[in-house]
């Protein structure tokens, strides 16, 4: 079994096992404003009956009042807001959005600002989708059980790491077990043999995905699995 784990760790250290991908940060447009504004949706030059606009101040999230929507002309207005920075976020359909934020000091005039509706690209995998994908692909690793332990790149133990394993039964929809890490970062669950995958997280490190299999011919266990810190959980 030790000429074998060694192997099975580079492995899983080198393999890109990692399919979520970081959502790459969208920069809004920010412009001043006054306390009054008129906000005009206009996807290719033609104004639009009935768009929501949804506005939240920027320090917390907060939606500020119900949502207005767009008339006749493809106009809404907002009235007296108190200073600060809000984000209103255009939603025609789903499959058209647009973004602005307006910094807003005191002043009553009114500020006239255009929105441009365009296609939004396609949501992200779910982590359910992306578990799914993870096993659906090769596996990366085989073992006789599911006897993980989570490591970060200097070789330490990440306790009680959760672990979420996509148990595949043939005739039934997937399954998801969740389990805690102990102290020592391990974690073990008994499966059928068959093509499993699982996803390790701990605050702080990017979630990995691995596809695995289980058979009863499979000698060892799986070896550690590096988790690395990054932006992404």
């Amino acid at each position: 079994m030790r000429a074998v784990l060694p192997t099975l760790g580079c492995l899983l250290s080198a393999a890109k096992v990692s399919i979520a991908r970081c959502s790459v940060a969208q920069v809004v447009e920010t412009l001043p404003s006054s306390a009054n504004v008129r906000l005009d949706v206009l996807p290719d030059g033609t104004p639009l009956q009935g768009v929501t606009l949804v506005v939240s101040l920027q320090v917390n999230a907060r939606q500020v009042g119900p949502p207005p929507k767009t008339d006749a002309r493809g106009s809404a207005e907002l009235q007296n807001l108190a200073p600060g920075t809000y984000c209103i976020t255009a939603i025609a359909d789903p499959k058209l959005g647009a973004d602005l934020c307006l910094v807003v000091s005191n002043g009553h005039e009114r500020n006239e600002f255009s929105l441009k509706l365009v296609p939004l690209p396609p949501p992200p995998p779910t982590f359910e989708e992306q578990l799914a994908q993870a096993a659906k692909l090769p596996p990366l690793a085989r073992a006789r059980v599911l006897e993980a332990s989570a490591t970060d790149v200097t070789a330490a133990s990440i306790p009680h790491a959760k672990t979420v394993v996509h148990v595949l039964r043939s005739g039934s929809e997937p399954s998801l077990i969740r389990l805690e890490a102990d102290q020592e970062g391990r974690s073990s669950v008994p499966l059928s043999p068959g093509s499993h995958s699982t996803a390790f997280q701990s605050p702080g490190v990017r979630t990995r995905f691995l596809g695995f299999a289980i058979g009863p011919d499979e000698a060892q266990k799986l070896a550690p699995v590096v988790l690395q810190v990054g932006s992404c959980t």
